[in-house]
């Protein structure tokens, strides 16, 4: 039986973007697309700390160890949601993403009403919050110290995931190293925040890297 050459397989085909394996585990339930950045990462809405410079499909921190953060606002209110993403680690410490309850409007105060993942190099993943300003510390409610990052240039890029429903008080991490399957890594029940209004890239500097496919879905 004669036919053309398929340039993709559709079964594989959201496979970058995690959105086959999200939809079939039934997390993208109701929600819809809110930033979709396959190929280019969109200027963003607020930072604070190491300056980060988005060069096509790259955002790369500056050579400085502070804890830092770059994100978008959503433009609503979301109660739910699922954040998808490529990293490369830095040197200094470890990245990760995070949700807020309202918009990035004040770079000294991403800190409070939070939730973030952070993917370390030597402590392994943990999910937590921020609940208060000034300068919280950051309070753990989920932790995995046998699965982390290598602290190495040539370590595979990583992908990460934060899934939050502020209804049903769920917070859920997953990662995905190389060309491996999304694996579900942390899951709590916090009931601090319920509805959030902007999402970040969350860095510790020295030449962390955000890569795309980047997705935000909502509901």
């Amino acid at each position: 039986m004669g036919g053309g050459v398929m340039s993709f397989a559709p079964s594989t085909f959201h496979a970058g973007t995690g959105e086959d394996f999200f939809r079939k585990e039934g997390f993208l339930t109701g929600m819809a697309p809110i930033i979709s950045a396959r190929y280019t990462i969109p200027s963003f809405d607020g930072s604070d700390g190491t300056a980060v410079t988005i060069t096509n499909s790259v955002a790369k921190a500056g050579s400085a160890t502070a804890e830092s953060w770059a994100g978008w606002n959503l433009g609503a209110t979301y109660t739910k949601l699922l954040i998808t993403a490529y990293g490369h680690t830095c040197p200094a410490n470890g990245w990760g993403v995070g949700a807020k309850v309202d918009v990035l409007t004040d770079a000294a105060v991403i800190k409070p009403a939070t939730y973030q993942t952070r993917f370390n190099i030597y402590t392994g993943h943990s999910l937590g919050k921020y609940t208060a300003d000034p300068g919280s510390v950051f309070a753990t409610i989920a932790s995995d110290s046998t699965i982390y990052q290598k602290q190495e240039f040539q370590a595979a890029v990583w992908g990460i995931a934060l899934y939050l429903d502020g209804t049903s008080n769920v917070q859920k991490t997953f990662i995905k190293s190389g060309t491996g399957q999304w694996i579900q890594v942390l899951s709590a029940g916090d009931t601090d925040h319920s509805s959030f209004q902007s999402v970040y890239f969350r860095h510790q500097g020295d030449d962390a890297r955000l890569i795309t496919p980047i997705r935000v879905w909502g509901s």
